[in-house]
């Protein structure tokens, strides 16, 4: 173990008072140079550990990023969830620093870790940062100790209770928190007991019964004068608005941390995550489902699927979104989107998730990954299927994976491809370093590092290579599925107009748009794309009700939640190439952290299944409208929620 000096660091904004460093709302940095190749002037491994014990003093939770960068201009940022006064350790293994993994695995205390940001090599590594975002107040972060490991450190968590036995925050109180276990027995069964107030200008499928067109039998995209629209099975116009994960949801990984809940049942009780495929049960534990069984005893399932489709009937909601679960989708009868498991890769990949797309492994698991839609390719509920969710080779900016295909080794069939493709445009060696500069004696020895003279063809060879990530699965899933929309890869953001190549293999573009306003995203989307859009995701949290983090937009109440709720759809219909929004999520995540760390405010239900009434009065009001909005017959709202800086990781 080698221990840091904090007087190694520089300050940038921040103050300090002894070991205590306060960050600015405006954010701040403490930075800290040293010898290209080393860490902190010391020689380390890939197998080593930078590891920091931390206090987070403020009131909320907090994102705590571990800035790289190299002598080549190379800038990697690592964001940690932690805590408010809970002593954590963060553990960040060197091996990280080359970004082939997105999310670290989340370790006893820590919350959800991301790897964001163009990859550091650890031998070119020359500076480090310990950083913090601009946060709704000042942040006092405590740093025990710092200290670089040969081997991943224990994680010791403090004897400290933070959940009450119901999951929701133990300290403090807010409008709406469930005063005791019998209220929320009365709560949901009143509700439970009241009528489906469904709305009558929609029909069977929840499309707009004042417009239609020709029916087909299944969803399928229409264009009239003025947009695009769906057109539902009887052939109304369809516009999807839908929530994600509607489920029970709420697991909380209490691997480590099972002391931080106050009366937890014994393990294998309703909540607990039963065994999975003969393994050991994973060590999650749901409030959410303890709560409905003790409200409804053994049939607590089946009381939670009647009052959900209540719910989104009533709330106006036509579209069971992704990772919802699937005993709902059958016994509501609603409209739903599918998302495909396990997107087909191979043995040898690119980078992260990018597989070697040339290769005859990668089409044959792609046959074998389509197969899946088989018992869904005559659903007529089933508005379309999304090929993978925010793909993670693509969160790095326009990603040269041209460039890194063809710096590996090995047989890969994509890297041949790619020589193939340069020898049939240049025809020699010859002429290929003239125009790039450079002085290859072959094609086969092509690797970086290449002159800016290759970029416009490497720029080529990177969409050629995403074209084919794309068009070799969809032609798969295609051959299975006559039916229904192909609705695209749900991509994080647009972090290249190479998220364009192979668009023409999707029926629709997707992308997860967490912004205040949609429209310019919609936009950009439809334009790179020639597709109209859906988006997969959107939310908005505060933090005036029992949760510490915001999720990735944040707004000061529950009645901005609603404004802003209200200001996106109403924008995103608006738009005529849009086909849709799906806000995520149906529930709050746990205090604690779902399986990752996520701790989000950002439901339309609590963990006590109570609704958050001003978001449930904005959908309503919303949804009632939204056929008009989108038709042009009625103004989006100019009511803009009061924004606040975003808790999250």
């Amino acid at each position: 173990m080698k221990t840091v000096s904090l007087k190694d660091f520089t300050p940038e904004g921040v103050t300090r008072q002894d070991n205590i460093f306060s960050f600015p709302p405006e954010g701040g940095r403490l930075s800290a140079q040293f010898a290209p190749g080393t860490l902190f002037g010391e020689t380390v491994s890939p197998q080593s550990y930078l590891v920091m014990d931390v206090t987070n003093l403020s009131p909320y939770s907090c994102s705590v990023s571990w800035q790289l960068y190299s002598e080549s201009g190379a800038h990697e940022i690592i964001k940690m969830g932690v805590l408010p006064h809970v002593k954590t350790r963060l553990a960040l293994p060197l091996s990280a620093f080359e970004g082939g993994t997105l999310f670290l695995r989340r370790t006893p205390g820590k919350l959800k870790t991301v790897v964001l940001g163009a990859p550091v090599k650890l031998a070119e590594l020359c500076k480090f940062s310990i950083s913090l975002p601009k946060n709704v107040c000042r942040v006092p972060l405590e740093i025990h100790s710092f200290f670089i490991s040969e081997t991943e450190p224990e994680y010791e968590t403090p004897d400290v209770v933070l959940v009450d036995e119901l999951g929701q925050r133990k300290k403090g109180d807010w409008k709406g928190k469930t005063p005791s276990r019998m209220q929320m027995h009365i709560d949901l069964r009143n509700e439970l007991s009241r009528p489906v107030v469904a709305f009558s200008e929609r029909d069977l499928y929840g499309g707009w019964k004042k417009k239609r067109f020709d029916a087909s039998g299944f969803f399928r995209l229409v264009r009239d004068e003025n947009r695009f629209w769906l057109a539902d099975p009887d052939g109304y116009a369809f516009f999807s608005t839908g929530l994600d994960c509607v489920g029970i949801d709420g697991d909380a990984n209490l691997d480590g941390i099972e002391q931080f809940c106050e009366k937890l049942p014994p393990h294998g009780a309703v909540g607990w995550a039963p065994p999975r495929n003969g393994n050991a049960p994973p060590p999650f534990f749901s409030h959410a489902k303890a709560n409905l069984a003790s409200t409804f005893g053994e049939q607590y399932y089946e009381k939670w699927t009647e009052l959900t489709r209540k719910r989104m009937l009533s709330w106006g909601f036509n579209t069971i979104a992704c990772w919802s679960d699937e005993r709902f989708i059958t016994k509501s009868q609603l409209p739903y989107v599918h998302i495909l498991n396990g997107f087909p890769s191979t043995e040898t990949r690119i980078f992260r998730d990018f597989p070697d797309v040339f290769s005859d492994e990668y089409r044959e698991n792609s046959r074998k990954w389509a197969k899946q839609l088989v018992a869904r390719a005559n659903d007529k509920l089933m508005i379309g299927y999304f090929m993978s969710n925010e793909p993670n080779w693509a969160f790095v900016d326009n990603l040269p994976v041209a460039k890194m295909t063809l710096e590996k080794g090995g047989a890969l069939a994509s890297r041949a491809a790619l020589i193939e493709t340069l020898r049939g445009k240049y025809g020699s060696i010859a002429a290929l370093n003239d125009a790039w500069d450079s002085d290859f004696v072959s094609f086969d020895e092509i690797r970086p590092p290449f002159s800016q003279k290759a970029d416009e063809d490497l720029d080529i060879l990177s969409k050629m290579l995403v074209k084919e990530f794309v068009k070799v699965p969809a032609l798969a899933l295609r051959e299975i599925d006559k039916h229904h929309l192909n609705l695209g890869m749900r991509y994080a953001w647009i972090s290249g107009d190479m998220v364009s190549a192979g668009c023409e293999y999707f029926d629709v573009f997707s992308i997860n748009c967490y912004k205040y306003d949609p429209y310019e995203t919609i936009e950009q989307s439809a334009k790179l794309s020639s597709k109209p859009v859906m988006i997969g995701e959107f939310h908005f949290g505060a933090l005036d009700r029992g949760l510490d983090a915001t999720g990735i937009q944040g707004v000061a109440t529950q009645d901005d939640r609603a404004k802003a709720f209200k200001y996106y759809m109403q924008r995103a219909a608006s738009h005529p190439y849009c086909l849709g929004a799906h806000y995520f999520t149906l529930n709050d995540q746990s205090y604690l952290g779902r399986f990752d760390g996520e701790n989000y405010q950002i439901g339309f239900v609590d963990v006590c299944n109570k609704p958050y009434e001003e978001l449930v009065s904005a959908a309503k009001d919303t949804n009632r409208i939204i056929y008009r909005t989108a038709a042009g017959e009625l103004p989006v709202t100019n009511v803009r929620a009061e924004e606040i800086p975003a808790i999250c990781y």
